[in-house]
């Protein structure tokens, strides 16, 4: 008897409530991840975002959207966003950039920094003519 008891607990177990249990995934974590946290004025951002949801556009001061969120045409990845973007022309600081997925929001921060001068860019600049004479002394 106690066999038949055994058997029959077993199978219980077995039953498609129980296995239903303990076969569904649970559900993914969603993040808003960039390719770097801090930049320049015109340098590359990639944007990363995990949502098996609908996801809004990203929202921020900080980055200027070239390529929006979208899913691998190629199926890679489903539950993952990609788009890029460059560090916007705005005071230096930090920002927020978020998205929300599936009406959840996700946020992180963002640090532009000072614009970085450019090369051959003079630092100070001259005050008034160069004193070279007006030719008179000849």
């Amino acid at each position: 008897m106690k066999i038949l008891s055994l058997t029959a607990a077993g199978l219980l177990a077995l039953t498609p409530a129980a296995a239903a249990q303990t076969t569904t995934p649970p559900p993914l974590p969603t993040w808003l991840n960039l390719s770097v946290y801090s930049g320049h004025p015109g340098e590359k951002v990639s944007l990363t975002v995990a949502c098996e949801g609908e996801a809004s556009p990203i929202t921020t001061k900080a980055l200027r959207v070239t390529a929006p969120l979208d899913r691998n045409a190629e199926g890679h990845q489903p539950w993952a966003l990609f788009g890029e973007s460059v560090v916007a022309a705005v005071a230096p600081g930090t920002y927020p950039v978020s998205v929300r997925c599936a009406r959840k929001p996700l946020t992180v921060h963002f640090t532009v920094l000072a614009a970085k001068p450019r090369p051959g860019q003079v630092k100070v600049l001259p005050h008034g003519a160069p004193r070279t004479g007006d030719g008179s002394a000849s």
